[in-house]
């Protein structure tokens, strides 16, 4: 590629980033304001009124969380209108690195953008950031082992626990295998050993591979079990699986419909993911053996990329269809929802063919090898 390009999309793709973060720093103070200052109170709730606790989502549709539709009785709805209490020591651990990982990750944009990636030892700002958005993530979703149950009915009633393996550690997983890859290109440069580089590439590899597919495999399992299994279908909301009650919906035929449906709706999900991540486990071998910059290993991402904003091009046009069959088909919480989109959960799959291209454009900056196999 002309340098003169590659710098522009590195330009362009360092200005989008930091957009982003600062975006989503905008968008959450905001949330935490309302929550904290303009959130509903005891006094402010009216006997009468249904009042309103929140919203919840599984891919592509809200649910509304009322007193009405979830809570017991009043006191619960009203406890649950509280701000959850955090130690102080975990809130300023909690804070603390994640001020350390949007500085690190705020660096090595600056040093891609100015074209000094490769100069300042600048894989460890990735290795610092990745880790600290793991060990972040990991200790926040193990508040969601044991969701709480008491004072809830109907489906909120239901509640357990969903692993997100794609929120938790899909963004995190990417930012460490660049860095091992960035730190490999590094120690090379500089003649230094590069085996225990090499062996945490394929470490990671062969982890991601296990956890992936593995992950992959159960979920689709567990979709077309549903077909004959004589439970209630049970559907991801963050980090927690709610029923989707068959007492709730018109006919059994509509029940079955709607899984149907809903399967066909998430199969180029389950294909896109499948594809990405065979991708970057071959990225990952391929950069182990020295072979990181190269045409075989840019089209696999791109590749990946296109798969994931196809499918979720697909995905989120069904899933207006779906909304309009939860309406006409349940009553309840089903019932009642809205549209949307998931990005809001990490699991969104354009967000990785954004962060696939942004591997892609990086990649080139490290000097060209000879195609891989």
């Amino acid at each position: 590629m002309n340098t003169d390009n590659l710098h522009k999309k590195l330009h362009l793709i360092s200005f989008t980033v930091k957009a982003l973060i600062i975006g989503f720093f905008l968008f959450w103070t905001v949330q935490m304001l309302a929550v904290h200052i303009l959130g509903i109170r005891d006094n402010e709730v009216q006997p009468d009124s249904s009042g309103f606790y929140g919203h919840n989502y599984c891919g592509t549709f809200f649910i509304d969380i009322t007193r009405d539709n979830s809570f017991i009785d009043e006191e619960s709805y009203l406890n649950a209108l509280q701000p959850a209490d955090t130690p102080i020591v975990q809130n300023i651990l909690l804070n603390t690195a994640l001020v350390a990982m949007v500085l690190s990750l705020l660096i090595f944009l600056h040093r891609a953008d100015k074209q000094t990636i490769h100069k300042k030892r600048t894989a460890w700002l990735l290795l610092l950031s990745g880790g600290l958005y793991a060990a972040g993530n990991t200790f926040v979703e193990t508040k969601n082992f044991t969701p709480q149950t008491d004072g809830f009915k109907g489906i909120m009633a239901t509640q357990s626990y969903y692993p997100q393996l794609y929120a938790v550690y899909g963004i995190p997983f990417l930012l460490l295998a660049y860095g091992l890859i960035l730190l490999y290109y590094e120690q090379t440069a500089q003649g230094k050993s590069v085996v225990g580089i090499q062996r945490a590439l394929k470490v990671s590899a062969w982890v991601t591979g296990i956890a992936a597919f593995g992950f992959i495999l159960w979920r689709f399992s567990e979709r077309c079990w549903e077909f004959f299994s004589t439970d209630n279908a049970r559907l991801p909301f963050y980090s927690i699986f709610l029923d989707l009650p068959k007492s709730e919906v018109v006919s059994d035929s509509a029940y079955i419909e709607l899984l149907v449906f809903r399967l066909v709706k998430d199969l180029p999900v389950f294909a896109a993911s499948a594809i990405a991540v065979l991708a970057l486990i071959k990225l990952m071998y391929s950069a182990a053996r020295g072979k990181i910059n190269t045409s075989e290993n840019r089209r696999r991402l791109k590749f990946a990329a296109l798969a994931l904003a196809v499918s979720s091009l697909i995905f989120n046009l069904l899933g207006l269809i779906e909304v309009n069959m939860l309406n006409e088909s349940f009553t309840g919480i089903y019932g009642d929802v809205t549209y949307t989109i998931g990005i809001r959960s990490g699991c969104e799959p354009t967000l990785y063919a954004f962060l696939l291209i942004v591997i892609e454009t990086y990649i080139q900056v490290i000097p060209q090898t000879e195609k891989s196999g």
